[in-house]
Order: C-alpha cells, then structure tokens, then sequence
C-alpha cells in the first residue's frame, strides 16, 4: 500500500499508511464531506479494534466492514459514524492503532499511542483538506488512545470526547488497589489476538523461531484457552475450579505472552514508578473534555479523576455517568440535541451551546436498570461538581459482634483464613467480560472461608448516597503481605444481598510508595480501600452491609501472600495461606464513610 494518501473512486473518501517517527506507517481512513468547502474541522478517533481486516494491504471498499462504517457507531450510541460526522460538515479520520489489523508495528497495549496520535495530527496537519482544529474521541480502548494523543498537546487538538476509558491506564485500570485487574487483563488481550497484524505476527515468528504450522498450533491454543475462560463463568462455583484461570505464574502465560510479549512489563509494575507515569495521559491534558462513564463501568474511577483533575486544572469538562455497565446509552429525552456534535460544534465551529451554559455534571440517581426495567433518563440529576456540594459523610463502624452502628470501636477483632488455592469467586461489580453489575452476593455465603460480614440495623427511611465510599480497616495477618477486599451491599427485605461497589488494597502498597512496606505478624495498621463512586437509594426496610474479604477473583489475581514485590512472578510454591484479622479499636477504629444526600 503507498505511503501517500489514495482516493477510491468515491472521492469523499481517502485511504493512506501514515509514518511514526519510528518510521512505521499506520494505516488510516479519511471521510471528507461531499460539499461545503475545501478544509473542514476534523474529528480523529483511533482504534484497536479494526477499521479494515487483518493484515489487508490493498485498497478495499470504504463502504464496507464493521468500521468505518456510514452510520455505526464505534461502540455504544452515543459515538458515530463517519457518515453522521461528515454530514455535519467534519472531516472524519480513523486509525487502526500500532500493530492492529491494517497497521504495521507491534502491538503494545497503548504503549505507543501518545507518541503516534501526536505523529497522526502532525500528519492531519499537513493535508490540504483540515482547518487545524481537531477534536479526537474515542470509546473504551479507542477512548484511552483519545486520551492518550490529546496528552501531547498538539496544537490543533482543541476538544475531546472520551465515553467509558482509562485515563491513567496502570494507576487506576491495571493496578486498581495494587491488585492486578486480572479479567480484564486476561480476556481482553486473548480476544483481541485476531486483530493482530501481519507486521506484529511476522515479528512475533521471528523472535521466537517458529515456523507457520507452529503459529497455527499456538493461535488454535489461544483461542481455545479464550473460550475455555470464558466459560468458566457457569460453573457452581465460578472460575476457581478452572485450570486456565487458576494458572500460576501470570507472567509468562501459555500463548498469550508468545502474542502479546507485553504482557509480562503490564504485569511487573505494582508500585508507581516512570514506566506507569507515561501512562497517566490526564496529567497533561490542557483541552475541553467530555467525559462519559456508568456507575458500573470498568473504568469508572479514571473516567471521573479525568474529569475532577482537569477540570481542576483548566476547567472546561463535562461529566455524564449512566446507570448500568461499560456501555453507556444516550436517551433523547435525557439531551435534546445530540450531545457528541453539540460539544465539537462549540469547540470546533464555535458555536453556542447549552452544554456550557448548564452544571457540568449529569448523573443517574440509579446505580443499576435491571433488564426488564424501562430505561429512564428524565430523572437525572445536573451538578456543578461531582460529588454533589451539598453531600455529607456518615461515619458507620464496623463492630465486633457483626453490626454496623455509629458508635465506635469496641476493642474487640475478627479472624478469617484466606487460602489463595480456594479464593472467592467474583460475582457483580464493575467487570469487563465477566458477568457485572449489581448482583445477589449469597450464592458465596455458603463458601468455606467468604470471610466477615457487618450489618445495620434496619433503615427506617430511604437513604441515599451520591459519591465515593471508602472503608477503613485497622487489619492484622500472620503473613508478609496479603489483599483486603470490602464490598458495599444493600441487603434486602427480601433476603437478597446486592452488591453495589467494591475494592481492593494490597497490604503491602497501602501508602502508595514506590517500594513495599512488609507486615509483621504484630503488626497492625489501618489501611484506607477506595469503592469507587456512586448513587443509590437504600430502600426502607433494608439493611446497609459491608463485607470484608481477601479475594475477588478473577477480577482481582490472587494475591499468594507470599510478599514478594511482583506476585505476578509466584507460583504455586509460593502460596501461604493468611490468617487476616479486623480490629474494631476504639483509638482505631474500623469503619465506612458514605456520602449522604440531605
């Protein structure tokens, strides 16, 4: 394929393999409008998932194809397609991403894509066809690749619209809690081995010697290994009884490391250190941002630290967080314009619009709609900052009887064994490919060692919350290091126990420093475990429940115990089984702070 751009006969649309600064070239659609000038505000979206088949290297019809597509959005409604953008007077450029399907390079999971989404809008700019005032989006990896390029300041970029991806992609996707975001991890890159491109594989056959029936053999493993995961999730119990889950060490992992070599440097980075810094793209981003992400969306939390910390910094963002899971859905009678265009109209036609004039923040009330409810979008709240200002924190303490009150400590602890050969299933939260949301916790009560569970009284009113829950717990154990897990549930009058939010801490990173800090057998310490953000309403009658635990698994890998820096590393010889202790200390109290709406 030529490096230069080429124009099928449809002359709207034009094909081109873009050059890095490395040198490889990366292949890009461009969608012109049919009428309307010579030059025209572009909008760049960039993606790993496909544009053209894999490894293609001619010309193909731009009609067809998941995408580009004339009306299909990326992923969700709330995006669009090339024909929606170019009819509203843009210039619509894609972009398979380094080492993905039409792209040469290797894949390294966004390693890349700061320095080629600035190399693309150096391109961009040099065409004849751009005004010089580009608007990058994207939705989910394709919104972490937006990020990623409006990261480097480019001069042309003058907005971004971001729906459900990360902005730091290790601080607070990967390593959540310095706990491996394991299913993610683990699904996403086996599923997205198909789209690896000629370049990549050819690379991957030369570095390790293989000839073209040992790259069959390894791709039939692969995807077998792929589905034999995914499956896992209907066994009684979940994904514990299965070999391929269970499977120690992480690190170099059957298949999946010969396809994504990457793989093994994702994994080797629990603390904050330089190689996770190049990955905060919101640290250094100057533009106008709208961010959309769910109360259960896998990257929740980096969605609304993009959105607080730039709109901190340089103001001009805005905020909409949906009811339900990585999907967001976009109602008319939620916004009676179509949001995507009305944002890009101001900051690239300089156009009014009522997104500026009103609070930035929009949010549902209801952290989840279950299937056979309508959704409702009138019933949104609007917010001049998120949490809402007029939010207050109530303090509930964990107790040594099992209750959740709010007087403090009693002096007394709680024990339960944490063995990582039996961990606790996930089921519910703010999952990728395994079944999310909010979902009834009791099938794991009758597991051997679930581990401790606080209760309220029973509420005698509706209370509701809006913002982010954190627990903190006064904690011992007899190993070196080990996980703590905490959940938020509203258990209901009807007995069932749904999980709203939860999170994780590693023990052993649980201040935040670039180097572990080891527990003793009389060590205690209070460790603070972040729950993400939301909005819900606990009914009367219910009761509000915390349970504390050392696995979630496999959203989270296994923490071994062991307390060796990089767990990744561990095998099965490594594994210890924890005594984990809670203390419900009157100087040290164990407790929830929820954030209470009046």
């Amino acid at each position: 394929m030529s490096t230069n751009p080429i124009r099928p006969e449809r002359s709207h649309c034009i094909q081109a393999m873009v050059p890095m600064r490395d040198g490889v070239r990366l292949n890009t659609f461009v969608f012109l409008p049919e009428a309307g000038g010579d030059q025209y505000p572009v909008i760049l979206q960039r993606t790993p998932y496909g544009i053209s088949s894999p490894g293609s290297g001619t010309l193909r019809d731009c009609t067809r194809g998941w995408l580009p597509s004339a009306d299909a959005p990326m992923r969700g409604s709330i995006l669009r397609g090339w024909q929606q953008i170019t009819n509203h007077g843009y210039a619509a450029v894609y972009q398979d991403t380094r080492g993905r399907y039409g792209s040469e390079g290797q894949d390294r999971v966004y390693a890349d894509d700061a320095e080629d989404g600035f190399a693309t809008l150096n391109w961009i700019a040099e065409q004849d066809w751009t005004n010089h005032r580009v608007g990058v989006s994207g939705s989910s990896a394709g919104s972490t690749t937006a990020l990623a390029a409006a990261s480097q300041r480019h001069p042309s970029v003058k907005a971004f619209f971001a729906q459900v991806g990360g902005s730091s992609i290790y601080d607070d996707v990967v390593y959540e809690g310095a706990s491996i975001e394991l299913e993610r991890l683990w699904l996403w890159v086996s599923n997205n081995i198909p789209g690896l491109s000629i370049s990549h594989r050819a690379a991957i056959q030369d570095r390790f010697g293989l000839n073209d029936e040992k790259i069959s053999a390894i791709t039939t493993a692969a995807n077998a290994r792929y589905f034999r995961l995914e499956a896992a999730k209907r066994d009684s119990p979940a994904f514990v009884q299965n070999e391929d889950w269970m499977h120690l060490p992480l690190t170099d992992y059957p298949e999946f490391s010969i396809w994504q070599p990457h793989l093994n440097e994702i994994l080797s980075h629990p603390c904050p250190d330089e190689f996770r810094s190049r990955h905060n793209f919101r640290s250094t981003i100057d533009v106008p941002g709208f961010h959309v992400t769910t109360w259960f969306d896998i990257f929740q939390t980096s969605v609304i630290a993009a959105f607080t910390q730039i709109q901190q910094r340089v103001g001009n963002q805005v905020l909409w967080i949906g009811p339900n899971a990585h999907h967001f859905v976009y109602e008319e009678n939620f916004w009676p314009r179509d949001p995507y265009f009305e944002w890009f109209d101001h900051w690239l036609k300089d156009k009014a619009s009522e997104l500026i004039d009103r609070p930035p923040v929009y949010y549902s009330p209801r952290a989840w709609i279950a299937k056979s409810e309508e959704y409702v979008a009138d019933d949104w709240i609007a917010t001049e900052v998120w949490p809402p200002d007029d939010v207050r924190v109530q303090t509930l303490y964990l107790r040594g009887d099992g209750s959740l009150k709010a007087l403090s400590g009693d002096d007394t602890s709680r024990c339960y064994i944490y063995d990582p050969r039996h961990p606790i299933p996930s089921l519910g939260g703010r999952n990728m490919s395994i079944d999310g949301g909010a979902l009834d916790q009791r099938p794991l009560y009758a597991l051997p060692n679930y581990g401790l569970i606080y209760r309220s009284d029973l509420l005698s009113e509706n209370f509701r919350i809006a913002g982010e829950v954190k627990v903190t717990l006064t904690v011992q154990s007899d190993c070196r290091d080990t996980d703590f897990v905490a959940k938020l549930i509203e258990l209901e009058h009807n007995g069932q126990a749904t999980l709203l939010m939860d999170g994780v801490l590693r023990v052993m990173y649980r201040d935040g420093l670039t180097y572990p800090q080891y527990l003793e057998c009389e060590d205690v310490v209070q460790i603070v475990i972040s729950l993400a953000h939301i909005s819900h309403t606990f009914s009367s009658g219910s009761c509000i429940q915390i349970d504390v635990t050392s696995s979630n698994f496999p959203r989270r890998a296994r923490n071994t115990n062991s307390g060796n820096p990089i767990v990744a590393n561990d095998t099965e010889s490594d594994i210890r089984t924890a005594k984990n202790t809670i203390h419900h200390r009157c100087d040290l109290p164990s407790f929830v702070e929820l954030p209470v709406v009046p």
